[in-house]
């Protein structure tokens, strides 16, 4: 942590260290917010170039996906304040589940932070379509979140997650071995644990005190350079913090041909779709194979009586993940 620099500080009671927590896996949309703020500076050229790069050239067409794109980048400029109603904490970890809850925000909550963020702008962006709530508003956003997740995230989910993953790791045996101070501990270079508070280069001076709330650690693999946190001190305390990455993970990797002719293309594609989301909804996956929700659910059917997927019903969504055995047969294919 650097000398004479403003600073996050957040205030530890012994029942906070009793609720410190970790998240149980990459989250979809701190990613989502984060790799936006990625695109709009160079920070991590070695790691990052390759997909601003990749994410340039799909999104940046001249029409609708560009718009979306656009639409994005003004509801979260970088170096700035951004609304935390895009992160909710207890968002679902599938992407599409995520995504509505973002759409679910009470109507006076998205116009308070919206107002802030007009009064934080630089160049004051028209938001004020989203401010009114309406479900075609709704609509706007949630189509535009689905569209730049797909193109930005879904084709590199599985190498992000499982780099997050290895962080996780790394946390939870600093947790094991030392308990929550050091966990806290293995936060730096930019965050330093003096007991009871944990101090964090920040772009100004700042203070959160949990009150007894605990603490919820998210590795996020587009946060760079330093953590962040919520902007509203009232809500559940989250600390999203950067992870270390591998060189050329945005590289295309060579398609998994070898399962088509066993699988046929659409189930051999919905097993890697399947694979690459971690827990996937019916209706996210047909959207993402272009097809009906019918025809996907026709094809996990097929692909759970194989035990290469898994199903489980949530509420009124139907959720499903790789199995073992469909990694396996990914991974040789």
């Amino acid at each position: 942590m650097s000398k004479n620099s403003t600073k996050l500080s957040i205030y530890f009671s012994s029942d906070d260290l009793m609720r410190l927590r970790l998240a149980d896996s990459a989250n979809p949309l701190w990613e989502t917010v984060n790799s936006l703020h990625m695109l709009q500076h160079r920070q991590g050229a070695l790691f990052f170039d390759e997909w601003r790069e990749a994410v340039h050239r799909t999104l940046l067409d001249g029409g609708p996906r560009e718009r979306t794109l656009r639409l994005l980048l003004a509801l979260v400029p970088y170096g700035n304040y951004c609304p935390d109603f895009l992160t909710p904490t207890d968002a679902d970890p599938d992407p599409d589940l995520g995504i509505e809850s973002v759409l679910t925000t009470p109507v006076p909550r998205i116009r308070q932070e919206l107002g802030t963020l007009a009064d934080h702008a630089r160049s004051p962006s028209s938001l004020g379509w989203l401010a009114l709530g309406e479900a075609g508003s709704m609509r706007l956003l949630g189509g535009a979140l689905r569209t730049y997740h797909r193109a930005a995230l879904a084709p590199f989910w599985t190498r992000i997650r499982a780099q997050v993953h290895t962080d996780l790791v790394h946390r939870a045996r600093a947790l094991r071995g030392g308990g929550s101070e050091a966990l806290l501990a293995s936060l730096g270079p930019t965050a330093l644990w003096r007991s009871p508070v944990l101090e964090i280069d920040y772009p100004f001076d700042r203070e959160l005190h949990l009150q007894g709330r605990g603490l919820l650690l998210v590795p996020s693999f587009f946060c760079w350079g330093r953590p962040v946190a919520l902007a509203d001190p009232g809500l559940p305390p989250v600390l999203v913090h950067p992870i270390e990455h591998s060189l050329g993970w945005a590289r295309p990797a060579p398609h998994p041909v070898g399962l088509a002719p066993l699988l046929g293309p659409t189930r051999s594609r919905l097993l890697e779709l399947v694979a690459e989301g971690g827990v996937c909804t019916t209706t996210g996956l047909a959207r993402r194979l272009t097809v009906s929700p019918a025809t996907a659910s026709k094809h996990l059917n097929v692909l759970r009586e194989a035990h290469l997927v898994q199903s489980r019903q949530e509420g009124r969504y139907v959720l499903h993940s790789v199995t073992g055995l469909g990694l396996g047969l990914l991974r040789r294919s």
